[in-house]
């Protein structure tokens, strides 16, 4: 008897797949599984679970919707929807007195599930927990259970544990129907508070539809195993859950799998770069990508119901930010542009655009912002929510009055979009008035100082938030700068009518003529005016100037930046500082120091038992799910050891190497103007692999200094490799200038242009120099 149950669970593992041998532990997959036994650790270090439109944290009782947001300004926050969908084992759940020793909990990055198994002599019950990637309204639980030895009666008690009726919402009384043969409850809300009433004239509309649970599931005596299939969904309407229940509920359990693993495939596709022979690191990587595609939208989703555009990204992923000053509220930083984004622009352009189209949706709000400061054009805010205007709570006005540089920050991130496909449609449809009215605030932002004869940016503060309402700081001057010569450069591209030909100019004097700080004798960059050496600082901040600005300075000026600032940052600041000054050192050429900072960049930051990213090192408390310190982590694989860097008219591929204590790096998808590869690094040279077909007529491969086809399939070798654009940078008569600083406005050819403002200075010198006379 005993052998005759064995080959019917073998048969049964058979025909229910790999998801079943994925709950036990395939070890093929084991670097993207992490797995605990009781007791589970707090909320805040437990994953987030998230499919672009729905997030929340495993376990959880609230779940957060894309794009919908509760509260008054300072006070805007994801709003916290009820989660029906948490449905627990009852053997297993966190609540219970008397966990038995039988549970497991794991993560499955691979398949985007968490599982929890109850497993004794007599039977096995798998319970699975995961929004669905295709149906991305829908969170899924699968509960199968399966006879091992019993003869009788199985049976897996489950709780429905929700969190109460949150008050970020005014609940309607909630109904109920019947779809072939399971009771569903609509509960629907409508959020209490708009964000900004000149903005957002009504609240959000939010129904949950979801499965009335029985208390237990069972399977009989002459049954090896069932699966029983809960689906809940989150919706803006009764209507859009009904039909979206009805869909995923016509499904087999293998066609729903099938959809869900589809999407799940085609993002590690793209995100999945392995470190192989460092078993440790490639878990590190993994988790890294997992929490920060996680967030991101799926490339194809079901379209039968309504749903908002995406909304952005925000430091602690969309299933964290329901209370206000708790995990950043849901809201969008630079962290966006700056941390996350530079890493799914090289591997998923798709999801770059759309983190860009969030910042053209609000753009609106955005330009309120500027009127109400005084400044012209588009002015972002530090915090960013639904509207665009700014949510920065009342706990932090200096980052609001200084901060400025995310206006920036922003425009850089569209500048890099467009190296990167080179897409003029694109250009025209959603960059073009980006760029030109935030090169307006920057014009009404800057002063002139006639004792220089260059531009300041006075009342500022650079990342550095220990050092507020400080002159020229050396970051925020070069990035105002970039986002002047690309806005002169969109301006005349797409005929601007506000930015004619005259204000062009102005545009490129103002930029050419920015104050750009160095010290000769220490031959450093100065953080900003009457920097001190030796004076503490927060995080990275001039060390930017070296990636990702990529200014050009002296080899020597990049390794004293670094020296210097090295030795004065926190030792328990922010995630990301590290993984900048790893890419600073590889550029150097200085691995010692490089594989320090690596390895200072994750190891504190990272939280047992499933690589969840904290802000804070040493354990100090952060926000949880940090996916910008994920972001940053990345872009010290991709942009440092991979060796790959993006320019104007080429991508460049040098200095590549293994990241520490590995035999080989590899990045399954580099995508560049349509043309997609791999990149496999070794000890002493790369392999480059083109997955695409070579239609792009305006690209050349030069591999070894040697061009070669751009083909399908086609391998080469070698330890430098570029792939140029061919045409000239010339869009209808209008050039993108280079991003150079601290021209004085008498030495710059086109000093006609100055006129209208260094006039405007001098006169006032005249006036100033007559009163000093008459008094």
């Amino acid at each position: 008897m005993t052998r005759r149950v064995l080959i019917c669970v073998t048969l049964l593992l058979t025909v229910l797949g790999a998801s079943l041998i994925t709950a036990q532990g395939d070890t093929s997959d084991v670097n993207f599984k992490f797995q605990t036994r009781p007791p589970l650790p707090d909320a805040s270090v437990m994953p987030t679970l998230a499919n672009g439109n729905i997030g929340f944290v495993a376990y959880g009782e609230y779940v957060h919707l894309n794009g919908v947001y509760n509260g008054l300004g300072g006070n805007s926050h994801r709003a916290r929807i009820p989660n029906y969908g948490n449905i627990q084992l009852t053997s297993c759940s966190p609540r219970s007195p008397s966990i038995t020793g039988s549970c497991t909990y794991q993560l499955d990055m691979r398949a985007g599930k968490f599982v929890t198994v109850d497993e004794n002599a007599p039977y096995r019950v798998v319970h699975e927990m995961y929004p669905h990637r295709y149906y991305d309204t829908v969170l899924v639980n699968r509960v199968r259970i399966q006879r091992l030895a019993s003869q009788g009666v199985i049976q897996a008690r489950l709780e429905q544990i929700p969190g109460p009726l949150s008050d970020d919402f005014s609940w309607s009384p909630s109904t109920e129907f019947t779809m072939s043969g399971q009771v569903y409850k609509v509960q629907c809300g409508v959020t209490v508070q708009v964000e900004n009433p000149s903005w957002q004239a009504f609240g959000h509309s939010v129904c949950v539809t979801y499965p009335t649970i029985p208390e237990y599931v069972q399977i009989e005596p002459d049954t090896m195993a069932k699966e029983f299939l809960f689906f809940t969904a989150f919706t803006m309407t009764a209507e859009d859950g009904n039909r979206q229940i009805q869909a995923v509920s016509g499904l087999s359990s293998s066609q729903e799998e099938t959809l869900h693993m589809r999407e799940m495939d085609k993002l590690w596709e793209r995100y999945g770069i392995t470190a192989e022979g460092n078993s440790e690191l490639d878990r590190v990587i993994k988790a890294s990508a997992f929490y920060l595609f996680s967030s991101l939208p799926a490339h194809q989703a079901a379209t039968s119901v309504g749903r908002y555009p995406f909304y952005g990204l925000a430091p602690a992923g969309l299933g964290r930010g329901g209370l206000v000053e708790q995990e950043y509220q849901g809201h969008s930083f630079w962290d966006t542009e700056i941390w996350m984004y530079p890493s799914i622009l090289m591997v998923d352009p798709v999801n770059a655009a759309r983190v860009l189209s969030y910042r053209t949706t609000v753009s609106g709000g955005a330009r309120t912002n500027a009127m109400q400061n005084g400044f012209d054009g588009i002015q972002f805010p530090w915090e960013s929510a639904f509207t665009g205007t700014e949510v920065t709570p009342d706990c932090c006005p200096e980052v609001v009055n200084y901060q400025h540089h995310i206006t920036a920050d922003i425009v850089f991130a569209a500048r890099q979009y467009f190296y990167a496909t080179g897409n003029l449609d694109w250009l025209r449809t959603q960059a073009c008035r980006l760029a030109a009215d935030t090169s307006l605030f920057w014009l009404s932002r800057v002063v002139y100082n006639n004792a220089t004869d260059l531009y300041e940016i006075r009342n500022a503060m650079g990342p550095d938030e220990d050092h507020p309402n400080v002159s020229n700081n050396a970051f925020t001057n070069v990035m105002a700068a970039h986002n002047l010569f690309f806005g002169e450069f969109a301006a005349c591209y797409c005929g601007d009518n506000v930015l004619n030909e005259s204000m062009r100019k102005e545009l490129l004097m103002v930029a050419r003529g920015l104050t750009l700080l160095y010290d000769e004798e220490g031959d450093f960059h100065p953080q900003f005016e009457g920097y001190q050496t030796g004076t503490p600082i927060k995080q990275a901040d001039t060390v930017l100037l070296i990636y990702p600005l990529q200014y050009p300075m002296n080899v020597s000026t990049k390794a004293n930046n670094l020296l210097k600032y090295s030795q004065v940052t926190r030792e328990n600041g922010p995630a990301m500082t590290w993984a900048i000054h790893t890419i600073g050192h590889l550029e150097l050429n200085q691995l010692q120091e490089a594989g320090a900072m690596f390895d200072k960049s994750y190891r504190q930051y990272l939280r047992a038992p499933f690589n969840v990213w904290s802000e804070n090192g040493n354990n100090e408390p952060g926000a949880g799910n940090f996916i910008t310190g994920a972001g940053g982590f990345l872009q010290s694989i991709i942009n440092g050891y991979a060796g790959v860097r993006l320019h104007q008219d080429r991508l460049e591929i040098r200095n590549a190497r293994p990241t520490p204590n590995t035999n080989t790096l590899h990045l399954p998808t580099i995508e560049y103007r349509g043309v997609q590869f791999s990149l496999t690094v070794r000890n002493n040279a790369f392999t480059i692999k083109i997955k695409t077909d070579g239609r792009q007529t305006d690209l050349k491969l030069m591999v070894e200094q040697r061009e070669q086809p751009i083909c399908k399939d086609c391998e080469y070798n070698g330890t430098i490799a570029s792939f140029e654009v061919t045409t000239d940078q010339i869009f209808e008569g209008c050039r993108l200038k280079p991003t150079t600083l601290g021209v004085k406005i008498a030495d710059q050819t086109d000093a006609a242009s100055a006129l209208r403002t260094t006039s405007m200075a001098f006169l006032s010198l005249v006036v100033c120099f007559l009163l000093s006379k008459m008094f």
